[in-house]
């Protein structure tokens, strides 16, 4: 699959809020403060511009402290008995309680609310039974003034009680009932205190891993002046307050030139760090939907995850000169907010259960180490793998091996996770390659570019263009919902395919074989197109569209060709970036998710993967409900191949009106669709002889 996204990367959102005056999400007490801390670093962005800081003093950082947050920081330190409850009060027996559970923080106009259920018992054991003159349970509702208190810590004091029933309406609890829930509830809750003194902590240790001498002592001495401004405001979101930070005055660090163009060097480094990234973000996925089953939250995980790689390739594709914006930093920052509003979500709904400390931990420890990478220009610091370690281990401190480990096997974990279908193989595909998958001879010969069909004069150029912004959210893509019907044992389609597979083994096209040639091609797009669509249980009215989209799909991608000949022997068809066998499925956005050796050398196999992924952004397609107020099954189609050729986010560039290069292959493809469609026969030799004439990458 031709995967270098044309999404590109939106502007970058601005990390630094001291300078800008924009908010910070806090998060668990010695956590989330320490990303808004990090804002007092843009004080230090005055290096790049002056020989020194002649009148730094005083930064201002404001932040908010969100209330899922403080929620969670609650039941940490309150909630702490059998079922999350917290024990208030027990007289002589068991029939003599209080207790409360399931608190959730939120506004009330100037005052902070807090609700809890609670249930009470003012009972006399009498033969192991409560005889119970006052049992009540409901909703215990505290409404309070949050302050800082000496010492950098966010405390609330009560103000007023209020008691509700089960149905939110106001009840009566007189006399010692009310007596017992004003004498015991409050001071607990006053006795709350939320510390942002362990996230300064937490960042001067950071700063001196990750910086040189010089700019770690100066982040520290910053950081030993943080104080907190005594005006708190609840918003709808969280608790606002303002630190302080005084920042001393210190001479800039000299600028060393670069090149304008990445060395070698400078592309391994690129490459290697976006592998370990890949790495990261997939251990962080897989430890959150191991944990968490909701539905909802792990189709979030599966829109991030391809997110990431469809843009990663991007960048693999452009190395960025010294001159361009770094793409690398750009990325993380955005995929880790969505991460973070992912998880944020889950913990607001429940989901998170008794990780929710752990992986709000986390997400706040990666907000404070990318907003410090944001303050890389200035301080000269990178995200390195380092970090990324040092976060895995926030996350999961047991957890067995390297979180930054690459490889391309499949996952076993990542595809419980997701849940893919199992393309068909052709059991002897792999019969006769002893050495000829693996290691430098396995290199791919030659490599082409299905983007650059059209003629070099009308092909876009090679510069690098930020490809369109992708949306905050995406639909589900369809791993999640896998059909009963899948590798069903008793697929009647099953026998079809691998006989017409194994007359494509290791075959090319030429001159004395085209015509069976295509027609067997032709055969196996027809049948592996009308496999995914019982698979996936596409409605019918759709099925002859899915078809043609998936005979000009493989005519866009590769020219109907799984292999090719190169210095004497046959090769599997790959690109540049990646992008393997016929329907051109890219080794690193689907990586884990299939066998890297059958994409490469099973025909039938790598048909199966990429009919999935097609069907994956056909359903996202019908599901997005495009502009077409009666379905236009032409429309359709480029839409989906739009997706799957730049990202989900990309489905709709063909109808844009500006020119770009990803609409450029959208008209390629066109005309390749309509070719089908009018039962056109696809000239393979041809196409491969232009393809090998305009690759340019």
């Amino acid at each position: 699959m031709t995967r270098r996204a044309d999404t590109g990367h939106r502007a970058a959102p601005r990390a630094l809020a001291g300078a800008t005056g924009r908010s910070f999400m806090g998060s668990f007490g010695s956590q989330r403060a320490m990303r808004a801390t990090l804002a007092a670093l843009a004080m230090l962005g005055c290096l790049a511009a002056a020989p020194r800081c002649a009148h730094a003093r005083d930064v201002r950082i404001p932040i908010t402290i969100d209330y899922v947050t403080l929620t969670e920081a609650l039941k940490y330190e309150l909630y702490t008995a059998p079922g999350g409850r917290a024990p208030l009060w027990n007289g002589s027996d068991e029939c003599q309680f209080l207790y409360a559970l399931n608190p959730r923080f939120s506004r009330s106009a100037a005052r902070v609310r807090l609700e809890t259920d609670a249930a009470l018992g003012l009972g006399v054991s009498v033969a192991g039974r409560c005889l119970s003159p006052i049992e009540w349970q409901g909703i215990i509702e505290a409404e309070s003034a949050p302050y800082i208190a000496p010492g950098l810590k966010l405390k609330f004091s009560v103000l007023d009680i209020n008691l509700y029933n089960a149905q939110h309406e106001k009840t009566l609890l007189a006399g010692r009932g009310f007596d017992l829930v004003k004498e015991y509830f409050i001071p607990r809750l006053e006795t709350f205190s939320y510390d942002l003194n362990p996230a300064v902590a937490r960042l001067g240790a950071l700063a001196e891993d990750a910086s040189a001498p010089v700019v770690a002592d100066r982040i520290k001495r910053s950081l030993a002046t943080v104080r907190a401004e005594p005006e708190v405001t609840p918003l709808n979101d969280g608790v606002h307050l303002t630190l302080v930070i005084s920042v001393p005055d210190f001479p800039a660090p000299a600028v060393s030139p670069t090149p304008a163009e990445p060395t070698a060097a400078d592309i391994e480094s690129f490459d290697k760090l976006l592998d370990q990234w890949d790495a990261f973000l997939v251990f962080a996925l897989k430890q959150l939907g191991e944990t968490v089953g909701d539905r909802e939250f792990r189709d979030e995980l599966l829109q991030i995850l391809v997110e990431s790689r469809y843009r990663l390739v991007q960048a693999l594709a452009h190395p960025p000169a010294a001159s361009e914006p770094d793409p690398v930093r750009s990325l993380f920052l955005e995929i880790w907010q969505r991460l973070g509003a992912s998880v944020r979500s889950a913990a607001g709904r429940g989901k998170l259960g008794a990780r929710s400390l752990e992986f709000l931990s986390f997400i706040s420890a990666g907000d404070a180490l990318f907003a410090l990478d944001q303050a890389a220009p200035a301080l000269g610091m990178r995200i390195s793998a380092a970090d990324l370690r040092r976060l895995a281990h926030i996350m999961a401190p047991s957890a067995k091996g390297d979180p930054l480990e690459y490889n391309f096997n499949e996952d076993a974990e990542l595809k419980r996770l997701f849940k893919p279908t199992e393309p068909l193989a052709n059991p002897s595909a792999l019969e006769g390659t002893p050495g000829e998958s693996s290691g430098p001879s396995a290199a791919p010969a030659a490599a082409m570019s299905p983007r650059a069909e059209p003629s070099p004069a009308s092909a876009p150029s090679p510069a690098r263009t930020p490809p369109s912004p992708a949306p905050t959210s995406l639909l589900p893509l369809g791993f999640l919902q896998p059909a009963d019907a899948a590798a069903s044992e008793t697929d009647s389609l099953g026998p079809r395919l691998e006989g017409v597979a194994a007359r494509l083994w290791r075959a090319l096209a030429s001159q004395d074989n085209v015509e069976s040639y295509r027609a067997d091609m032709s055969r196996l797009l027809d049948l592996s197109a009308e496999r995914e669509s019982d698979q996936s249980q596409l409605d019918d009215r759709y099925r002859a569209m899915f078809r043609v989209l998936a005979e000009s799909a493989a005519w866009q991608e590769s020219c109907w060709r799984q292999f090719i000949r190169a210095n004497g022997r046959i090769r599997w068809l790959e690109s540049s970036t990646g992008d393997i066998g016929l329907m051109q499925v890219n080794k690193h956005v689907w990586r884990g998710f299939y066998s890297l050796e059958r994409l490469r050398w099973d025909v039938l196999y790598n048909a199966g993967a990429g009919c999935e992924i097609l069907m994956q952004m056909t359903e996202y397609v019908i599901a997005r409900r495009l502009a077409d107020p009666v379905p236009v099954m032409g429309n359709l189609a480029r839409s989906a191949y739009a997706a799957y050729n730049g990202g989900p986010w990309a489905y709709n560039r063909w109808r844009a009106q500006k020119a770009e290069p990803g609409r450029t292959i959208d008209a390629a493809y066109w005309e390749k669709y309509r070719a089908v469609e009018r039962g056109d026969a696809i000239d393979i030799l041809a196409c491969a002889e232009h393809r090998g004439r305009v690759a340019t990458r």
